[in-house]
Formats: C-alpha cells, structure tokens, sequence
C-alpha cells in the first residue's frame, strides 16, 4: 500500500454490499483502502462484473454454509462480483487490468506496482 502511495496513485475497492457491512469488513481487516458501496449493484452491471446467484447454489449457500447474501447485500440482492482490478490513468483511461469469475485468479500486486510505475513515467 505504501508503494502505490508513494508513486501518487490510491487503490479504490468497490463492493456490492451495503455500506454498513463494507466499513466493518474495512475496519475488521484495517485495509487502509477506500471501499465504495455499489448498493443497487449499477457499477458492478454497468462493467459486467457480477453474476446473479443460481437458485441451487442459494440454497447450498443457505443450507451448508449458513450465508444469507441478502444480509450483506440487501433484500432480494442474491448477486456476487466477478473480481476485477484496474489501474486507471489519471485521465481515467485503464492501462491494465484483469477481471476473472474464479475468485482465486487475481492481478498479482508486482503487476499492478509495475503499471502504476509505467504511468508515473509517462505523466
């Protein structure tokens, strides 16, 4: 966190949950980062990242693993992100990123330092 600081960059995470429940997973895991609320989840469609929780795999959630989306996310809001990291330009342009359904697969961080360091060249 303190490199991509120190290269003038901030690292935004946006999550479908409501804002009562983003601060307390910030807060729990003191992430030093900021965490928006996609609260009717317009962000998250708006880019194709989310998915709508099959009805099979909402009872195993319910059933086997005692998690409730609803309760994080808001009545009726049965949906999950599809992961994704972008670093944007200061233009807003992205310059690298990686979005993949299989919440295992993520941009490694030496990748997302490098583009950020590529940008602070350029600008």
């Amino acid at each position: 966190m303190h490199t991509i600081r120190s290269l003038g960059a901030d690292l935004v995470a946006i999550s479908p949950e409501l804002p009562d429940n983003t601060l307390t997973m910030a807060e729990k895991h003191a992430i030093p980062i900021d965490i928006l609320s996609d609260a009717t989840s317009e962000v998250l469609k708006k880019y194709r990242l989310w998915f709508a929780v099959p009805g099979e795999v909402k009872t195993l959630y319910l059933e086997k693993f005692g998690l409730n989306l609803e309760k994080y996310n808001g009545a009726g809001r049965w949906e999950l992100p599809v992961p994704a990291t972008y670093v944007l330009d200061q233009d807003g342009i992205v310059r690298a990123g990686q979005a993949d359904p299989d919440y295992t697969v993520r941009m490694e961080p030496t990748e997302i330092v490098a583009a950020i360091r590529k940008i602070a060249r350029v600008t």
